[in-house]
């Protein structure tokens, strides 16, 4: 007698499955891309940073508002009283305070960000979502309890149910785009010179530009050839965006216009396919003919082939 299953629980298995990965990666935060991340708190520094300036703006229009006044009673009267005196020389003090605050504020400046910023503000995302989850399952549980066990009985039935229609239909695990309005925000605050002056831009010497495009054809050409040696065709072009903004370089940049930064620095772009995404992307093969050589890994994973298994390593000897 065959103990095989059949393919009604098959199936259900199989969608209960996926159900569980895109619960679990949706649950993790792993739907919010680092670029979202990196804006989300340089907006939140932003917001904070104007936040000050405008109470610090408005208390010092109010200390000079109230000395003005006080002053022009003196002319008026010959003088002031003790107390009056004293609000005076108050008012003077606060605004010369937070005047000096103002400047010592100065203009909204980005600074480095650590990596474990990013990874908080995921958790935290995290903890938000599986509270979300945990929330249905404690209500089925709280009604079976305290009204009757047909919940329990058409939740079950509705999760059974729910399963058998995704079937072998697994989900598609994507990272959502940043919102528009953060775009936005950030470009205003991070993208534009603090200036309003329209001044010519500097000219850009043909030495820097030669260094800014070598550092990022090296980059990618680290990042290609570690994907090569992990079994993948290549490195899709959203991925070294978020790679380099990680590390705080980019951060200006948007994933649809980066291929155009790929191609300025002559690196091979185009539609190729890793782990089933497709999308623009740098590809080990073209790169490797862009490069006339084979893309060499960063010192740290260059596999050490000088060492043999059961054979003893003679002692480093010393120079003369």
């Amino acid at each position: 007698m065959s103990t095989r299953p059949g393919p009604l629980i098959t199936r259900t298995t199989a969608g209960a499955g996926h159900i569980a990965v895109f619960l679990a990666h949706w649950a993790g935060g792993h739907t919010v891309s680092e670029e979202e991340l990196l804006r989300r708190i340089i907006k939140a520094r932003a917001d904070a940073h104007a936040e000050a300036v405008d109470e610090h703006q408005r208390e010092a229009r109010r200390a000079h508002k109230k000395a003005t006044k006080l002053r022009r009673i003196a002319a008026e009267d010959g003088g002031l009283v003790p107390a009056a005196q004293s609000d005076l020389t108050r008012a003077e003090h606060d605004a010369r305070r937070h005047e000096a605050a103002l400047e010592a504020l100065g203009d909204f400046e980005i600074t480095d960000i650590d990596p474990g910023q990013v990874t908080h503000l995921r958790k935290r995302y995290a903890v938000l979502r599986c509270t979300a989850l945990a929330l249905p399952v404690a209500g089925v549980v709280a009604g079976s309890w305290l009204l009757d066990g047909v919940v329990l009985l058409v939740s079950t039935l509705g999760v059974v149910t729910a399963c058998w229609l995704r079937g072998n239909t697994p989900f598609e695990l994507s990272v959502r785009p940043v919102p528009a309005e953060l775009l936005s925000a950030t470009a205003r605050l991070v993208l534009e010179p603090a200036e309003e002056d329209e001044a010519e831009p500097e000219p850009i010497e043909a030495d820097d530009l030669g260094a800014w495009r070598q550092t990022l054809r090296r980059f990618v050409e680290h990042a290609v050839a570690q994907a090569h040696l992990e079994k993948k065709g290549g490195v899709l072009a959203v991925d070294l965006l978020q790679r380099l903004q990680a590390s705080g370089l980019h951060l200006d940049k948007a994933p649809d216009a980066f291929p155009a930064v790929l191609r300025s620095a002559d690196i091979p772009v185009k539609k190729i396919s890793v782990d089933g995404t497709k999308a623009l992307g740098v590809q080990y093969t073209d790169l490797t003919s862009a490069l006339g050589r084979l893309p060499q890994l960063p010192v740290h994973l260059v596999p050490d082939l000088t060492q043999k298994t059961g054979q003893p390593q003679p002692l480093p000897q010393k120079g003369p």
